[in-house]
C-alpha cells in the first residue's frame, strides 16, 4: 500500500476526510479515489459547505463502506469516527411551508394600513406635502405625447421589417400612487382619507374664465388646504367681471388658503408698471381684488403672499409675485371679513396675521 504522510498545514476539510484518504490511496481503487477527489475539490471550491448535500452524504457514505471492508480493517487503535455534517440553515428555512395563497392586505389592523397610506399618498420629500395641478397634467400630457410618437414610428418601425420600440420604464416614482384608489371601494375609502391632507396648488391664468383644470381623480368637495396663483395680465384683458362666489362654492370643506398673485409671463412688461403700488394702482385692479376679498368665505383662513421659506410654496408658473408693499396696502385698504358673534363682519387685521412678513415667524 502506498502510504502518503500526514500533512502539517492547514487544508480545507474535516481531519478525518484525510484520514480516510491514507485508508483508500491504493491503485486497485482509482475509481472510488476519483470520487472522493471530485469531492473534496467541492468543498474547497466552497468551504461554506453550500453544495449539494446529498451527493457528498453519497460519496462519504461509499468511502465509509470502502474504509470498513475487512480487506481494508486497521487495528483499533488507528480506527476513526466520522462525525455527520450538521444542516444548514438555509435548509431549514427551505424546509418550511412557503405559502401558497396571497397575502390579504385587509387582514392587518388598521392603524398598519393607515401607516401604508400616509406613505402612498400623502407626497414626501417636503415640509408643506404639495400636490400641483399643473405639474402633474404637464407630466401626464407628456407621457400621452411621447406614446402617441412611439406608435406611429412603431408601424412604420413594422411596415419596414424592424423591431417595435419598447416603452422605457419611468426613470421616478410617481409624487403620490393615484392608481392604489382604484384597487376597490373600500381601499378608496380608506386612502382618501389620507390624499386630501395633502395641500392642492391650482394656477388660474385665464381671466374672466376660472376653469379649473386638474388632474382625474381630484375631489374639489374634499379639499380642505389649497394654494391658488392668480397670473395678473394688463389692465385691457383683465377689464372683466370674475364669478369667485361660484368658484368657491366649488370648495366647501376649504379651510386653509393662500393666494399668490403673480404677473403673467406673456404680460409681464405692461402689467408690472401698472401696479407697482397699492394707492397708484389702476382701477381695474383694485376692483379685481375687492371683489375676490369679499367673496372669500369667513371661515377660510387666508394668507397672502408666499411664504417666507420658498420650499413650502407651489411652483409658480408666473414670472414673478407681486410685490409685498402692494399687499399690505391692500389689507389695509380693503380689510378682511371674518366672522363674529353678531354674524360676518369686515375687519382690518394686522398685517402679520394676513401676510407673511420678515420677523413674523410661519403661520
Amino acid at each position: 500500500m502506498v502510504r502518503i504522510p500526514r500533512r502539517t498545514h492547514s487544508v480545507s476539510g474535516p481531519p478525518t476526510v484525510h484520514c480516510m484518504w491514507k485508508d483508500v490511496a491504493c491503485c486497485c481503487n482509482m475509481v472510488k479515489i476519483h470520487q472522493f477527489h471530485s469531492s473534496m475539490m467541492a468543498l474547497r471550491r466552497n468551504p461554506e459547505r453550500k453544495c449539494r448535500e446529498w451527493s457528498l452524504n453519497s460519496r462519504i457514505e461509499s468511502i465509509n463502506s470502502i474504509a470498513s471492508s475487512p480487506s481494508r480493517q486497521r487495528t483499533a487503535d488507528h480506527r476513526f469516527s466520522y462525525a455527520p455534517i450538521p444542516p444548514r440553515i438555509g435548509d431549514r428555512q427551505s424546509s418550511q411551508r412557503v405559502p401558497t395563497q396571497p397575502f390579504r392586505f385587509f387582514d392587518l389592523p388598521r392603524e398598519v394600513r393607515d401607516h401604508v397610506y400616509s406613505y402612498l399618498v400623502i407626497r414626501r420629500g417636503k415640509s408643506v406635502p404639495i400636490l400641483e395641478a399643473k405639474s402633474i397634467l404637464r407630466g401626464q400630457k407628456k407621457r400621452v405625447t411621447s406614446q402617441r410618437t412611439r406608435e406611429r414610428l412603431n408601424l412604420k418601425r413594422i411596415q419596414s421589417g424592424r423591431r417595435p420600440l419598447a416603452p422605457r420604464e419611468p426613470a421616478s416614482e410617481p409624487v403620490v400612487h393615484l392608481n392604489l384608489l382604484q384597487t376597490s371601494r373600500l381601499l378608496h375609502f380608506e386612502a382618501s382619507d389620507y390624499l386630501y391632507q395633502n395641500w392642492f396648488a391650482i394656477s388660474l391664468d385665464n381671466f374672466p374664465i376660472t376653469t379649473i383644470d386638474t388632474p382625474y381623480g381630484w375631489n374639489l368637495g374634499r379639499i380642505s388646504k389649497m394654494q391658488l396663483e392668480l397670473q395678473l395680465k394688463d389692465v385691457e384683458r383683465m377689464n372683466s367681471y370674475v364669478d369667485w362666489s361660484t368658484f368657491f362654492a366649488n370648495f366647501p370643506s376649504l379651510r386653509l388658503l393662500r393666494i399668490i398673485p403673480t404677473f403673467h409671463p406673456r404680460y409681464y412688461d405692461w402689467a408690472r408698471t401698472e401696479l407697482r403700488t397699492w394707492h397708484d394702482a389702476h382701477f381695474v385692479f383694485r376692483a379685481f381684488f375687492r371683489e375676490l376679498m369679499a367673496s372669500i368665505p369667513p371661515n377660510i383662513h387666508l394668507k397672502l403672499g408666499p411664504s417666507l421659506d420658498p420650499e413650502d410654496d407651489m411652483q409658480l408658473e408666473g414670472r414673478a409675485p407681486i410685490p409685498q408693499i402692494v399687499l399690505q396696502q391692500m389689507c389695509c385698504d380693503i380689510g378682511v371679513r371674518v366672522p363674529s358673534g353678531r354674524g360676518i363682519e369686515e375687519r382690518h387685521l394686522a398685517v402679520g396675521r394676513v401676510i407673511d412678513v420678515h420677523g413674523q415667524g410661519h403661520p
